[in-house]
């Protein structure tokens, strides 16, 4: 018997598995672009703008946004059927991202967007989404499922589903986060999204697979890991010792360095400052102080190496969530809520001209003589 050994690209790493015109990101000079236009221009659109940007690759009207709006408002009414599901899994205290993830493929179907053919329980779904996350906080609190709102914006509403109540300028930072999150290329949840949806599944089946993906650590929940990594180190001043303690013992810094982008994350850079204005004057600055001093011990450290590691959207943006009021283990849920918008994207794109998505694997173990 021999063996045969081959190297392949872990992760796909550099890998180009389909072609693509919902979004760009352009990882050596840090830039995001959806449809053609630059994020950081997005970020003062309405929300609903961009997702139908993202949608369509189409600018929408003032009216079309307003009519957007008014459908997802609609749709976005849990039925008695869905409020009973979510009143059980709230009384299994699972991770909000394994009840969404239950939760998605169960909840009951809206007429609001049949033009939009095997693509239209996704948009109900994503409308349903911010009721679902509030209503399973306010029911883990013991209070009663969210009264219906009639705010238009999808963001307002689900803030003030939630319970809070909220300042002008931190519905702006809520919005311009949720407004980055929408859509990066084919990261790891949006790529199992494309695997699912090749398979000719149900577009609920793909967004719970694509909802299981986000889940992880390295993906969308490391927002979660990074904030509670501020509040393990507690302080700024510990900030150095604990960086230097994680580079001898290999641990992994939540939330610094990107697979894509060799300069800073242009997301980043808006998060960041939006996290330093919303924590300036209030208990969130230590936690803040704490986060830029382990990036800026992270940034001295690489430095002396001859390389560079700079935070990703995750590192600072559970400052702007939890300054909106969200406790740190529903953060991706509220990720999930943006992302699922650029998953029907992929979803409906992917119908186009769909083949199954089948790779090969490299065989490295024995083979028969």
């Amino acid at each position: 018997m021999r063996k045969v050994a081959m190297e392949v690209p872990k992760g796909l790493e550099g890998v180009e598995v389909d072609v693509t015109k919902i979004s760009l990101v352009d990882g050596e000079h840090g830039r995001l672009s959806y449809r053609g236009h630059d994020v950081t221009q997005l970020i003062d659109w309405p929300f609903s703008r961009v997702v139908l940007l993202v949608l369509t690759g189409d600018e929408p009207t003032a009216a079309e946004c307003r009519a957007f709006e008014s459908a997802l408002l609609r749709a976005s009414r849990l039925s008695a059927d869905d409020a009973g599901l979510l009143t059980l899994a709230a009384k299994t205290r699972a991770h909000p991202m394994a009840v969404l993830q239950g939760l998605v493929p169960l909840l009951s179907k809206s007429a609001e967007f049949e033009r939009y053919g095997d693509a239209a329980h996704g948009f109900t779904v994503a409308a349903k989404l911010p009721a679902l996350i509030a209503g399973l906080h306010r029911l883990r609190n013991g209070e009663a499922l969210p009264e219906a709102s009639d705010l238009l914006d999808p963001n307002a509403r689900f803030l003030a589903q939630m319970g809070f109540v909220s300042k002008p300028e931190l519905v702006h930072a809520f919005n311009v986060t949720q407004i980055l999150q929408i859509e990066h290329s084919f990261n790891a949840s949006t790529f199992a999204a494309r695997v699912v949806a090749s398979t000719l599944a149900p577009v609920e089946n793909v967004l719970a697979a694509a909802i299981g993906a986000l889940h992880g650590a390295l993906h969308g929940g490391a927002d979660q890991a990074a904030l509670e990594m501020a509040i393990e180190v507690g302080d700024p001043a510990k900030a150095a010792d604990f960086v230097d303690e994680c580079l001898l013992t290999g641990r992994k810094i939540m939330g610094m360095g990107h697979r894509e982008y060799r300069v800073l994350d242009p997301r980043a850079r808006s998060v960041k400052a939006l996290a330093a204005d919303l924590a300036k004057g209030t208990s969130l600055e230590p936690l803040y102080l704490t986060l830029e001093a382990i990036e800026a011990r992270i940034t001295e450290r690489m430095a002396e190496r001859g390389t560079e590691l700079h935070a990703n959207l995750e590192f600072y943006k559970g400052i702007v969530y939890r300054a909106a009021g969200l406790p740190a283990d529903f953060f991706t849920a509220a990720f999930a809520m943006a992302r699922a918008y650029g998953y029907l994207a992929h979803f409906i794109e992917s119908r186009i001209n769909n083949r199954i998505i089948r790779p090969a694997a490299k065989y490295i173990g024995v083979v028969p003589a």
